[in-house]
This record gives structure tokens, sequence and C-alpha cells, in this order.
């Protein structure tokens, strides 16, 4: 973000909603990220389970954006599989700008 910020000389609307989008897909990946490590030190006996664990699992197991990551994504209808590849092309979107 720091790199961004230094890159975007000319703070337009369109810039600063870029930025902002950048920030929000950044928080979203890293709650990911520490859920699905978290789960996965779980089931290995490395953490205890927890109830959030067990959603997460559930979340994943029938094809549903977990409650916890839907909480900071955008809105979206779509199952977890779609989600995620939709995901993805904002992640390239953002990347390309």
């Amino acid at each position: 973000m720091l790199d961004l910020n230094l890159k975007a000389k000319d703070k337009t609307p369109y810039v600063v909603v870029c930025l902002q989008e950048c920030e929000r897909m950044n928080i979203l990946i890293n709650t990911i990220k520490k859920s699905l490590e978290d789960l996965d030190a779980g089931l290995a006996g490395s953490l205890n389970i927890t109830e959030d664990m067990e959603t997460l699992a559930t979340s994943l197991y029938i094809n549903q954006v977990p409650a916890l990551w839907a909480k900071y994504a955008y809105f979206s209808l779509k199952d977890l599989l779609n989600w995620f590849d939709d995901l993805l092309l904002r992640i390239i979107q953002l990347d390309e700008y």
C-alpha cells in the first residue's frame, strides 16, 4: 500500500477509489489467509478447534462464502467457487492498475 500511495501522484477520485479498494482487498485477503492457516493448524492438532473454525470448515464443505470472509468482502450471491474466481479477477484488475 505504501508503494501504491507513493506511485499515485495525482489523487483524482478514480485513484482514491482504487486505493480504497486495494486497502479493502488487502484486509479481505489477510482475513482469508489467517482463517485458513488457523483451520489448517486446528485440523493438524496444533490449535484447539474453535466454533469459528467449525463454521469455516462447514462453509467450505457446502460451497458457501464463510461469514467471516463475507464481512470484509463485497456483496455477492455467488457460491464459494464462483465467488473465489471473481475475487481472483478483481485482484488481477487491481494489480494491473
